[in-house]
């Protein structure tokens, strides 16, 4: 039997894949290790590091950072003469169950937010469980000036204040008046979803300037609110259309796994192993990405405008 030739492309692509899934893994024992500790702080709990490394089955190192690092803003009282780590009497029975899983979500990926300081922390302790973020994915990208905007922009959000901005489109500024309603990262990037001429539009953080936050108030609508939280894309519209794509028999299994594709539908199974699939998007850059990094073995199917556009892009990129 003559074994598949693997390319150095498909190769790093595979391995991408197993470093994404590791990230996740590592991701995911972090978010339950943390919210276990916090919520046996919570109950008054003593906890002492070297007995915490091998309840967790990790080194007493990791321990220590969960402590000291990821668990600071607590200001944990230490007994000098066993070493336990306790919560202070004032702030025992504060956290609410819903309170603690957002936090030990968001306890691995400090480095996503602009400004993790006690400001957003009280946002993500809120009893109501509202708060005013959302994130889509766990790379960031780093901007100064996201760490001067994002709080300016959670105050106006918590307070229901319109707020004005000078924003780059192009090689062009225009000034807008927004009803702020969440800030939110979509793999990497950080965007602001407000409301202007009555409807949502998502703004990029980075290309925000010369930010005004006015005193004028505004009634937040519940309906687009909850739009905003059920969006699993930047191309907040209802205007939808349909996309179906040729899936080969060597990656099928990675589309029956899981979704790969929001809304993902297998609509047929084909006889060699492969798939037909659909899914809805409002905007042709929700896909291309997708195939691009699944090439050869995704191809669209319909609309074939779509496949023909991406066809001529990678043709022009190898003729260059």
């Amino acid at each position: 039997m003559t074994l598949p030739v693997i390319s150095p492309w498909q190769d790093a692509c595979v391995q991408e894949k197993r470093d994404r899934q590791s990230m996740s893994k590592r991701n995911t024992q972090l978010a339950l290790r943390i919210a276990d500790i916090l919520t046996r702080l919570n109950n008054g709990e003593t906890l002492h590091l070297a007995k915490l490394a091998e309840q967790y089955d990790v080194c007493t190192r990791t321990i220590r950072r969960d402590i000291e690092e990821r668990l600071q803003f607590l200001e944990l009282q230490r007994d000098a003469n066993n070493g336990g780590y306790t919560l202070s009497p004032e702030m025992l029975g504060r956290f609410d169950s819903n309170s603690i899983e957002r936090y030990s979500g968001l306890a691995g990926i400090k480095g996503l937010f602009p400004a993790l300081d006690k400001s957003m922390l009280n946002t993500i302790f809120r009893p109501s469980g509202q708060h005013n973020f959302q994130v889509h994915g766990h790379k960031y990208i780093d901007d100064d000036m996201h760490s001067v905007n994002f709080p300016r922009l959670q105050r106006a959000i918590d307070e229901q204040r319109i707020v004005g901005f000078r924003y780059r489109r192009k090689d062009a500024l225009r000034h807008y008046t927004v009803e702020p309603y969440k800030l939110i990262n979509y793999n990497g990037i950080w965007y602001l979803a407000a409301r202007h001429a009555e409807k949502i539009k998502h703004f990029t953080l980075s290309k925000i300037a010369t930010l005004e936050c006015t005193f004028e108030r505004f009634s937040a609508d519940e309906n687009l609110r909850q739009n905003i939280n059920k969006e699993e894309s930047v191309w907040a519209s209802e205007e939808k259309f349909e996309v179906v794509l040729k899936v080969s028999a060597q990656v099928a299994e990675y589309f029956e796994r899981r979704q790969l594709l929001n809304e993902q539908v297998i609509e047929k199974k084909m006889a060699d192993g492969g798939l037909i699939i659909s899914t809805r998007i409002s905007h042709k850059t929700e896909i291309t990405p997708v195939v691009r990094y699944w090439i050869p073995h995704l191809k669209i199917i319909a609309p074939q405008s779509l496949q023909n556009e991406l066809a001529q892009e990678i043709k022009t990129w190898l003729d260059e």
